[in-house]
């Protein structure tokens, strides 16, 4: 999967299922207003649609807040899925 696809996934997912608004208008390095509930929400999302593994709750002391994050950690993910094929 592409950058632009995984960034169009993500966008739409934000604005609709977690209703943040201000992401239609954001750029990728805009500071995204997500608590812990959203944090959990999105790392559900990446686990499901990009098989990002590793986010669980041991992990929630580094929030994502950007979009850049997010499409940093969905690319590492399709990366080493992509190496163990």
């Amino acid at each position: 999967m592409d950058l632009k696809t995984a960034e169009n996934k993500l966008r739409v997912f934000l604005l609709d299922d977690m209703m943040k608004d201000e992401v239609e208008e954001a750029s990728n390095d805009d500071q995204l207003d997500l608590d812990s509930l959203d944090q959990t929400e999105l790392r559900v999302f990446l686990e499901e649609e990009f098989s990002v593994k590793g986010l669980g709750s041991e992990n929630m002391d580094k929030p994502m807040t950007t979009i850049a994050e997010i499409l940093a950690v969905i690319v590492g993910a399709t990366d080493k899925v992509a190496e163990s094929a």
